[in-house]
């Protein structure tokens, strides 16, 4: 009797949702097209007759937002239905707003979605999605407890930026001549080593999760290396941009830059146990009854006026918003449910203007075949793949891993995803590349990080397949000890996480 009633209470249910789909939603969606599509082309108002000011502008940034909020969770849910981050889709989703795509196949209609006046609108919520990107960013790689490193992931962690590095900077010198920005050819080769450097750490923990690796020696010893070759990276990436100075003058960047570090590593420590003790005292630790957070707001403040005042001294403000993330206590509690709140805010609703304003950057004429950057964008994903295989997982290999994990590790390291799309941009507005070479590196790194996860897949796949008398890849070689990587002590990430 009750399974009947359940049954048909499900049923009502089911009917209810289709006939307001199709009474109500549908009938709805048709008229706002059609309305906007008229206010598109018409105008609001008769000639002579006065409208609000910037009503019109107003209702155009609005439907441009929905259509950007829309395409963006779609693609990302399509991209994880094909075991690929949602990243990836949404950086997809992005291109394909922009004008290489449907400004090519509908100009009208892009033209209408995306009107000049509205463009610097959607660049301003980009730019604020970026910034609490980076904070994020910041937090995430602040979390690693460094006096914990064992020797070889400390080898594996350093060859992870060093050798890509090198490599970036040889490719520099023969690719200076034509892709420089106006910056020159020395902050274009600092720039080209730390984009092959930058493994996406988001990403890579996404791909770990889902994997089941996330503890595994390989797993931890991939994370901590991704920690610390993006904090080496970031530091690489403000020195290159302090050396191009905001009028070319070089000199006043760097020595801002090299002062600045000195201090940052000198005060980091006893200022991040002070904003400890204090944020403790006014909000209450976590897990106490009665604990009050630290207002969202407050924080976003902080991180706004950190990236305005490197922005202000001639840095990019991304670099200042990641120094809030790295400054403020990983383990403090008000802080955590704050910046844990302020993360999921930007991930769902500001940073899909980023991927729409990297899709406007994005120039896919330059790939093609008679321009030659076919070429260079092949040795280029050359060089950033072997440079990580080569880099730390041969150094992984060397120092005692087995050579199923430390093939595993070059292949972990290789997802670059969302941060190094942040590279990429802040290289581009600082002008050390041009935007032949920022469409060519965007290729690289859509390609670098959809191929770990299959890849992984794949040779799971032919390690059950072997032998039953050969050693599983995860055996240690060479009789070494497995080097056991401590965590990072910030905690799992949240599934949102890119």
């Amino acid at each position: 009797m009750d399974g009947t009633r359940g049954t048909g209470s499900s049923t009502g249910r089911r009917r209810l949702v289709l006939v307001a789909c199709v009474f109500v939603v549908l009938p709805a969606l048709v008229g706002g097209l059609v309305l906007w599509y008229q206010v598109s082309a018409h105008g609001t108002a008769a000639p002579g007759h006065r409208i609000v000011p910037g009503a019109d502008m107003a209702a155009r940034l609005l439907v441009a937002a929905a259509v950007v909020l829309g395409a963006s969770h779609a693609a990302g849910r399509l991209a994880v239905l094909l075991g690929q981050p949602p990243v990836i889709g949404e950086i997809c989703a992005g291109i394909l707003l922009g004008p290489s795509l449907l400004g090519r196949a509908a100009p009208q209609l892009w033209a209408r979605l995306f009107p000049e006046g509205i463009l610097p609108m959607l660049d301003g919520l980009a730019q604020l999605g970026l910034v609490f990107f980076m904070f994020k960013v910041g937090r995430d790689l602040s979390s690693v407890r460094l006096r914990a490193l064992g020797g070889r992931t400390l080898l594996v962690s350093l060859a992870s930026l060093a050798v890509p590095f090198a490599g970036g900077a040889v490719a520099a010198v023969a690719l200076a001549d034509g892709h420089a920005g106006p910056a020159g050819p020395v902050a274009f080769t600092v720039f080209l080593g730390c984009a092959l450097g930058i493994t996406a750490f988001p990403v890579l923990a996404r791909i770990l999760s889902e994997l089941g690796l996330s503890h595994t020696a390989v797993g931890r010893t991939s994370l901590l290396a991704a920690a610390i070759g993006d904090a080496g990276a970031w530091l690489l990436l403000a020195t290159a941009v302090a050396a191009a100075g905001p009028a070319g003058s070089s000199g006043p960047g760097i020595a801002l830059m090299v002062a600045g570090t000195a201090v940052a590593a000198v005060l980091l420590g006893p200022l991040r146990r002070a904003l400890r003790r204090a944020l403790s005292r006014r909000y209450g630790n976590n897990g106490e009854e009665g604990a009050a957070g630290l207002p969202v707001p407050l924080l976003a403040c902080a991180v706004c006026g950190c990236a305005a005042f490197t922005s202000a001294v001639g840095l990019h403000a991304a670099i200042g918003a990641f120094l809030a993330g790295a400054v403020l206590p990983a383990g403090s509690g008000p802080v955590s449910s704050a910046a844990d709140r302020l993360g999921s805010f930007s991930a769902g609703i500001l940073m899909p203007f980023f991927f729409l304003g990297f899709g406007l950057s994005v120039d896919l004429s330059a790939l093609s075949p008679d321009s030659g950057t076919v070429v260079t964008g092949s040795v280029l994903l050359a060089l950033a793949v072997l440079t990580k295989l080569l880099g730390p997982g041969l150094c992984a290999w060397v120092t005692g891993m087995s050579r199923g994990d430390a093939l595993k590790l070059g292949v972990l390291l290789n997802a670059r995803g969302l941060t190094e799309l942040v590279v990429l941009g802040i290289g581009l507005q600082a002008g050390l590349i041009d935007r032949q070479m920022f469409t060519v590196l965007t290729a690289v790194t859509l390609t670098t990080t959809i191929l770990p996860a299959p890849v992984l897949r794949l040779m799971d796949r032919r390690a059950k397949r072997a032998p039953s008398g050969a050693s599983p890849p995860g055996a240690p070689a060479r009789g070494a000890p497995e080097e056991q990587a401590p965590q990072p002590s910030g905690g799992p990430l949240a599934p949102e996480e890119r």
